[in-house]
């Protein structure tokens, strides 16, 4: 089954470059993986796949249990010009109640149940068809003797009196039914009936039959006798008269579960039809598909918290988590893997999966793991820095041929430009959530080499900020070059001068504060609980 492989919400580059290179990891170790990411590419992010020409991962929504996750039935599909017979006949072998009817090429077009079939049979005129030669033949066993129109469609007049009433009786474009009366047969025929269906296995001289194809007559040829195809021949009618087209509940196999759920327990049907987008049939799902889901897998990559995640985790089937933060609130049902590093980037931690599972690095990917590590420490000047990162570095540079420093500069120069921004999109850029002593404290950091754009708004950054519903939230615009962040919140100014050892006041600047998970996220965590 598929894996999904994604980081964490308003994806930062090691988000979105980790992904992409832990999913051709996987790919390479024979695992059928897809990198995806819960929004799009910053510009940091943009920046580095532009530059190694890698396409951006798939954009995900949330991973909630779907349609097509049910393993609802494939039954087999009737068209409109199937028979009634033929439909009856189906469900009694298959055991259902319920099937669905498409056009030749696979479109839905409604449904048609025992209960149509019934009263179809029950209210009808019995003495009136609409169908084609092609099903009396299927449903009675016949051959097709002449075929002057292959659409059926008149009263049905079995040919069992004497001539007189006959006579009176029988009118052109009839469809009459006759056993081995040869001057019933000829009398029909110079009568211009529809089509004979002549029962019995009679045979027809060559000189009736000519006669029969002169005047336009059909005749199909069947071993049952008159009384038993006079009972089955309206059984034969064409399903598109009975289809039941309104009033359906439809699902796309892309709905969500929950929503099926409720309109399930607001409806009264026994199967609903399922399509896809261009309204191909593709099965049936009932209450039962439901109860045992197959669920979604999944793999996170630099993030391990419900809050940070994606929509409908709790759905999915959690089976591995790659990360450098500290570990969250995420709980499975079944063990998972679990690769937890106290290194500055996702990125390090996937590179040295590569080497264990002695797994080539392409240039592509060797550019897309250093742009990460470059970026998670900033070039080294994150307090969040190792050994391992330095190291993974360089031997990347190599192999990627680049220079880190001037490709770093240059990658931050092009991803903290914020002009194109909103207050709003800005704060939420690089944005993560966390409980602290049962408080919800919002954490959003930027990286920019243009510090004066940030305060010329800082009112209306204060605005913003203090409007959220967050018991607190702060907002760092970290400064590379001067290793140190500067402060917008909304919280006591004498929590901020506790946890950064700062004066407590709006747009401080707190020196070598640039890690959230180092510093901004254990320092808030400490001086909340100390409140």
């Amino acid at each position: 089954m598929t894996l999904l492989v994604f980081g964490h919400k308003n994806p930062d580059t090691d988000s979105i470059c980790s992904s992409i290179s832990l999913t051709y990891l996987k790919n390479q170790l024979g695992e059928n993986a897809v990198a995806c990411a819960l929004g799009e590419p910053r510009k940091e992010a943009q920046f580095a796949l532009n530059y190694f020409k890698v396409d951006a991962p798939k954009i995900l929504d949330n991973v909630k249990i779907q349609v097509k996750d049910l393993s609802y039935d494939k039954v087999e599909a009737l068209t409109p010009s199937a028979s009634v017979l033929e439909a009856y006949s189906l469900m009694s072998d298959k055991g259902v109640k319920t099937l669905p009817v498409v056009s030749e090429c696979g479109k839905f077009e409604g449904i048609i149940t025992m209960k149509e079939i019934a009263e179809s049979l029950l209210h009808q005129h019995f003495n009136t068809i609409h169908t084609s030669i092609s099903n009396i033949c299927k449903n009675l066993n016949g051959s097709v003797l002449i075929n002057c129109n292959e659409e059926v469609t008149g009263r049905v007049v079995t040919l069992s009196f004497n001539m007189d009433t006959v006579m009176d009786l029988l009118c052109e474009g009839d469809i009459g039914i006759v056993g081995n009366r040869y001057d019933m047969i000829e009398y029909a025929i110079d009568t211009k009936v529809k089509l004979l269906v002549v029962t019995g296995g009679t045979t027809i001289s060559e000189e009736l039959l000519a006669l029969a194809k002169q005047n336009g007559v059909s005749i199909i040829s069947v071993e049952a006798d008159t009384y038993k195809t006079s009972n089955i021949i309206n059984q034969c009618n064409y399903l598109a008269d009975i289809i039941t087209k309104e009033n359906l509940v439809v699902f796309n196999e892309s709905d969500y579960a929950d929503d099926v759920k409720e309109t399930m327990l607001n409806t009264d049907f026994r199967s609903y039809p399922v399509v896809d987008d261009n309204n191909n049939f593709l099965g049936l799902v009932s209450r039962e598909h439901l109860l045992n889901p197959t669920k979604k897998n999944v793999v996170l990559v630099d993030h391990n918290e419900v809050a940070q995640s994606a929509d409908g985790i709790e759905q999915a089937n959690l089976v591995e988590i790659v990360d450098h933060h500290k570990i969250g609130g995420i709980s499975t049902d079944v063990p998972l893997s679990i690769r937890v590093m106290p290194v500055g980037c996702t990125c390090t931690i996937i590179y040295k999966m590569f080497k264990e599972h002695n797994v080539e690095v392409p240039k592509h990917i060797a550019g897309l793991l250093l742009s990460a590590i470059l970026s998670d420490t900033l070039i080294f000047k994150s307090p969040t820095t190792t050994k391992l990162d330095k190291e993974a570095a360089n031997e990347l540079s190599k192999i990627a041929g680049v220079d880190m420093e001037s490709y770093g500069m240059e990658m931050f120069k092009f991803g903290t430009s914020l002009d194109e921004f909103s207050i709003e999109e800005i704060v939420n850029m690089d944005f993560k959530e966390f409980n602290m002593s049962g408080k919800r404290v919002g954490i959003g950091q930027v990286f920019t080499l243009d510090i004066d754009s940030i305060f010329a708004k800082q009112d209306q950054f204060l605005s913003y900020i203090n409007s959220t519903e967050y018991d607190m939230l702060i907002l760092a615009i970290t400064d590379i070059i001067q290793e140190g962040s500067y402060l917008i919140y909304k919280a006591e100014d004498k929590l901020i001068s506790e946890a950064f050892n700062v004066a407590g006041a709006q747009g401080v600047f707190a020196p070598g504060v640039v890690s959230r998970k180092k510093q901004l996220v254990p320092n808030l965590t400490t001086a909340v609980r100390n409140m």
